[in-house]
């Protein structure tokens, strides 16, 4: 993690655009109802490939975002080299599956909480 702290102005310019960037993602999807899991789903899958982040190389101590790290291991040195890199992506995506989970969890109780009521 030394890494991050080293490089901790770029980290912090990096999440400045991400945020610019996931505010562009959620305006691609202005077509679904704003109540849509689909929609709910689709800015999770946003905020996973902006905001998640992997080891530039198996055991290293410098990171990059999973988006930017596994495609370039993918071209540089093939499938089976860039596989740790796909289980930070997983692990990022099952993350934001639970917090959604949770999420539609919290809503049905308050619904049904108001339907008792």
């Amino acid at each position: 993690m030394e890494g991050v702290v080293e490089f901790l102005p770029f980290w912090v310019g990096y999440l400045l655009f991400a945020m610019i960037g996931y505010w562009c993602w959620r305006g691609l999807f202005f077509w679904l109802s704003p109540e849509s899991d689909v929609r709910r789903f689709l800015n999770m899958l946003g905020v996973v490939l902006l905001f998640t982040p992997a080891p530039i190389e198996a055991g290293s101590a410098f990171f990059a975002p999973v988006f930017v790290v596994l495609p370039f291991t993918i071209l540089a040195q093939g499938m089976t080299a860039a596989m740790y890199s796909v289980t930070w992506l997983l692990s990022g995506l099952c993350i934001g599956v639970v917090v959604l989970a949770l999420r539609q969890l919290v809503r049905w109780f308050r619904a049904r909480g108001e339907n008792n009521d």
